[in-house]
């Protein structure tokens, strides 16, 4: 791929290549509002609830320069919803449509795209150099690209690695691109939008906003009362884990552990307990956060951990199992874990 075609610029809009035949087309914010363009805000509306709805965008498209200008469009779509959860969902569904495109890729076309966001890559000579492997990436991409995956082999002890490069096959390039690429557009989703915003936008805006409400309301999964360890789902199991560990974990990853043990029974004092430990720990704040997120402070509203689509968006789906694959909240998990803990008991009686 010595040359991106128009068509390139619609499978992946982020490459900046694109973004400058954007800007030679003339498309601005005032134009939006104008009939003709309505295909772009529909389609970029659809795009957002694509990802909220279903974590993927649809890859087909039959007009080149409609799906290019959408997905700019999503962008600032995304930036004035102003809500980090769809900003990161809508960055994790564009990467996984780009994998379908990169997957048909050849290595040459690989190499001109990886290049083209700023990585250090060339191909490997399998005769002479590295004969299982495609490419040789710079140290500091890779480990930028691999660091969340917790599969041993992408740990740098088990790589093959020479005078500062880090030999990876085709459909490894293609997954460390998938991670650049949610990265690229999680940032561009965050840009703040300058200029005055036409009607037709903030409709669409106003559309995403309720959808999301939509989705907050449900009701709270009621679960037996009880803290029992070896029933947790292996995300909350893991940031447990990392708690009585004094390791560091996320605002989500917090909020996420403190709902799940305040609906399983345990008392808020405890929690703060268990937050003692790390070494940020500062009693005001985390007795008011804890306790507003119980329902005893504030609007008095009980919070529920978030769903398993919410945790897989912020990398905090772990070591998912077969019971994982068959539901869509840790609360569930743990429900079922107990209820077939006690029907063994019975047999067992």
């Amino acid at each position: 791929m010595e040359v991106f075609t128009r068509e390139d610029w619609a499978k992946y809009p982020f490459l900046p290549g694109a973004s400058q035949y954007l800007r030679e087309l003339g498309l601005g914010l005032p134009e939006l509002d104008r009939p003709e363009y309505r295909p772009i805000l529909d389609r970029a509306e659809e795009r957002v609830r694509q990802a909220i709805l279903r974590g993927k965008v649809d890859p087909e498209f039959f007009d080149v320069d409609l799906e290019a200008f959408s997905f700019v469009v999503a962008l600032m779509l995304v930036s004035l919803v102003g809500n980090e959860y769809p900003r990161r969902r809508y960055a994790l569904a564009e990467a996984e449509r780009a994998r379908v495109y990169l997957a048909g890729e050849g290595v040459g076309s690989l190499l001109e795209i990886a290049r083209s966001i700023g990585w250090r890559i060339r191909k490997v000579d399998t005769l002479k150099e590295a004969r299982d492997y495609q490419f040789a990436l710079s140290l500091k991409d890779y480990l930028k690209n691999s660091v969340g995956f917790h599969d041993l082999r992408w740990k740098l002890v088990n790589r093959l690695v020479h005078g500062g490069w880090v030999y990876i096959t085709s459909g490894e390039a293609t997954r460390l691109l998938v991670e650049e690429i949610k990265r690229i557009i999680e940032e561009r989703a965050g840009r703040k939008i300058d200029g005055k915003v036409p009607e037709g936008l903030q409709a669409k805006v106003n559309q995403i906003r309720a959808l999301l409400s939509e989705r907050e309301v449900g009701r709270v999964e009621e679960v037996p009362k009880g803290v029992y360890l070896e029933h947790f789902p292996p995300c909350i199991k893991n940031l447990y884990n990392a708690l009585l560990g004094k390791r560091h974990l996320s605002h989500v990853g917090r909020f996420t552990l403190t709902t799940f043990l305040l609906n399983i029974g345990m008392a808020p004092e405890e929690v703060i307990k268990l937050f003692s430990s790390l070494t940020d720990f500062d009693e005001r704040i985390t007795r008011y956060q804890v306790e507003h997120i119980a329902g005893e402070r504030g609007s008095r509203t009980k919070y529920t951990p978030p769903k398993c689509e919410t945790l897989r968006t912020h990398g905090l789906c772990v070591g998912a199992d077969d019971l994982c694959r068959r539901i869509k909240h840790p609360l569930t998990y743990y429900k079922l874990k107990l209820r077939s803990a006690g029907r063994s008991k019975a047999r067992e009686g």
